[in-house]
């Protein structure tokens, strides 16, 4: 007699082949998409592998998935063809949640439909993302399962949407809970609600892109779903309207919802598509006042696409497991010449990323030259080189990079001076100078070397300070005090009637206790799922001077002439100030062997509306930075 032996569901997994992943049919045009088996309750999770088209009449309609990967460790385990191929541990939830008892769900799926093993798919499949999601019947977020209270915070979530559609009112404060039946302000009702608006999702940079070209979006979470669009007017009760502005300050952004940042790049390309572009309408200068912010970084509002590094800026805070994708996972959404390419360290990508945006500068420049001609800081090309400069330095880096090259892993350290902080300053002139790089020797400048820094703080302000915060503001004005207190006699800047601290603390809006106090205009409204802002003192706020005020990131100094004014936290003595030709602020750089190593922005007072190029005993000169 021949006796089977039986085998028990795991043996007989661990028997099954591994599925191998077969060639796309076109690299330029060729998707795979998932067709998630019927099953339900407990029963394995089952797909096919099917080939489509990413336009065409080849096309097969599918929805596209959006979701986190978490940590990237495929420990779960699905059947594709009757093969076994590992899952994340989040992408089964998601598979668990969508498969339907009785037909085939047709799914796009990034972590199943491209190999990720194979680096020149890879590139040519990110290449195609954003066709892939726009091209999709609408975009499936999952939030992921239950948990800390979200079944409260989503039902709030309907509560509020019910409010929003048929109350029609424009916002709700502390004293308009009681009357429509909400929780007071605190209750645990609102952490919840605010739990599931900071998931882990809301804060990937993929998501930017996944939600922006798709006008179908619906937000899952457990059994409870809700639509981007209600989301948006849920959200708008909370912190008021959100503006359908291009907000290019990331550290205006720095206090407010991961959801409200993305719906800003959203709105705008929503309303980009919808509305022609006509040449003659007038352009918004970067000298509006506070409330109209431009829509671009270089006044560009009504280019038919936002430049990559007006999206670099606005994403900052959203993370990427791959340092590479803070930039691909952008490039269906803005102008640009690059090509993903997973081979690249991400330390090449963002120096490649720099050189682009210099280089156009740079042969700018060539061309004005032949023609006897010179190029203005107010070009829009020249903008972007200046605001990629004003991201760089020292003091913004973790990666291994050259210091004028921007980390896009880490956020500003201070809210770049370039942007004016309510009104421009003009430190370098109207005229721009040398701009060139060099292999062997890097960033070429010209401009006048202003100063030695002689003496500098240490108490660093920052939005997630340990401690007291106002205790720390405090130490930070009596040190700032103490510096300016020996040199404000002779500080280029004093006057009989006003000594250069005060009429430095004048100009960038803080008051004598050492709090921001400007653009009270475009202060965030205290949102009702803030706990921070109860009891909030608004003459001396916290979060604005944290976020918004010049000092966040940065310190008092004083030169070795008696100039006095804020440099990056970090500054050293022996530091030099340097005004580069056509740059809006002075620059502290850093002396390294022949070159400079550039630290980041300073403000020096006396010398921010161009006095320095007039001053004669300062010579022009021509440096490197490395």
């Amino acid at each position: 007699m021949n006796l089977t032996r039986w085998k028990s569901p795991s043996q007989r997994n661990e028997d099954t082949q591994d599925f191998r992943y077969g060639s796309l049919k076109s690299a330029k045009t060729s998707i795979r998409l998932v067709n998630l088996l019927p099953g339900s309750g407990n029963k394995g999770i089952a797909i096919e592998l099917v080939d489509s088209f990413v336009t065409g009449s080849g096309q097969i309609p599918y929805d596209a998935l959006s979701y986190t990967w978490g940590d990237g460790v495929r420990v779960k385990s699905i059947t594709c063809g009757g093969k076994r191929l590992p899952i994340t541990r989040t992408l089964q939830e998601a598979l668990q949640r969508f498969r339907d008892p009785n037909r085939t769900i047709t799914l796009w799926i990034d972590q199943i439909c491209i190999c990720q093993e194979r680096i020149k798919e890879r590139n040519q499949q990110v290449q195609m993302m954003g066709d892939i999601f726009k091209g999709a019947r609408k975009v499936i977020v999952w939030l992921g399962e239950d948990y800390d209270d979200s079944r409260a915070g989503m039902q709030l979530a309907k509560q509020l949407l019910h409010i929003a559609q048929y109350q029609h009112i424009s916002g709700l404060g502390p004293g308009d809970l009681e009357p429509h039946g909400l929780p007071r302000r605190g209750h645990k009702r609102w952490k919840a609600l605010a739990a599931v608006l900071r998931r882990p999702w809301f804060w990937r940079t993929w998501v930017v892109q996944e939600v922006v070209l798709n006008p179908h979006v619906e937000l899952v979470l457990g059994a409870a779903m809700l639509t981007w669009d209600e989301l948006e007017s849920i959200v708008a009760l909370l912190e008021g309207p959100i503006p359908k502005i291009w907000q290019l300050d990331q550290a205006i952004s720095a206090s407010e919802l991961p959801f409200s940042r993305i719906n800003r790049i959203r709105l705008r390309h929503r309303r980009l598509i919808t509305t022609p572009v006509t040449p003659t309408q007038p352009q918004i200068g970067l000298d509006e006042t506070m409330s109209a912010e431009p829509e671009s970084i270089v006044g560009d509002e009504y280019a038919d696409d936002p430049e990559l590094l007006d999206l670099l800026l606005m994403s900052r805070g959203l993370g990427a497991t791959d340092p590479r994708d803070k930039i691909y996972a952008l490039l269906g959404l803005g102008k640009h010449d690059i090509n993903p390419d997973y081979s690249m360290s991400p330390e090449s990508v963002f120096t490649d990323f720099a050189l682009q945006t210099i280089g156009v500068v740079t042969n700018m420049l060539a061309r004005r030259e032949a023609a006897g001609l010179e190029l203005s800081p107010h070009d829009r090309e020249v903008r972007r080189a200046l605001v990629l400069l004003a991201c760089a330095g020292r003091q913004n880096q973790k990666l291994s990079l050259p210091s004028w090259v921007p980390d896009w892993t880490v956020n500003l350290a201070s809210r770049p001076l370039i942007f004016g902080l309510g009104q421009k300053y003009h430190a370098g002139g109207t005229k721009l100078g040398i701009f060139d790089w060099q292999y062997d020797s890097g960033l070429q400048l010209s401009g006048v070397l202003l100063d030695t820094v002689q003496a500098v703080g240490t108490v660093l302000l920052d939005f997630d300070i340990e401690g007291d915060p106002h205790a720390a503001i405090a130490r930070w004005w009596l040190e700032a005090q103490q510096i300016a207190l020996e040199r404000i006699a002779r500080s280029p800047g004093s006057t009989l009637y006003t000594d250069a601290f005060e009429s430095m603390r004048r100009r960038l809006f803080i008051c004598k206790h050492g709090y921001y106090v400007g653009e009270s205009r475009q202060k965030r409204r205290g949102s009702l799922l803030d706990d921070a802002e109860l009891g909030t003192d608004t003459a001396h706020s916290v979060s604005q001077t944290l976020t918004l005020g010049p000092t966040r990131g940065r310190v008092m100094f004083a030169s070795s002439t008696g100039y006095l004014g804020l440099v990056p936290h970090g500054t050293r003595e022996g530091d030099i100030v340097f005004v580069i030709r056509g740059a809006d602020v002075p620059y502290v750089l850093r002396p390294w062997g022949r070159a400079y190593e550039l630290i980041g922005e300073a403000y020096v007072h006396g010398i921010m509306d161009g006095e320095a190029l007039q001053m004669g005993h300062l010579m022009p000169q021509d440096l490197m930075i490395q």
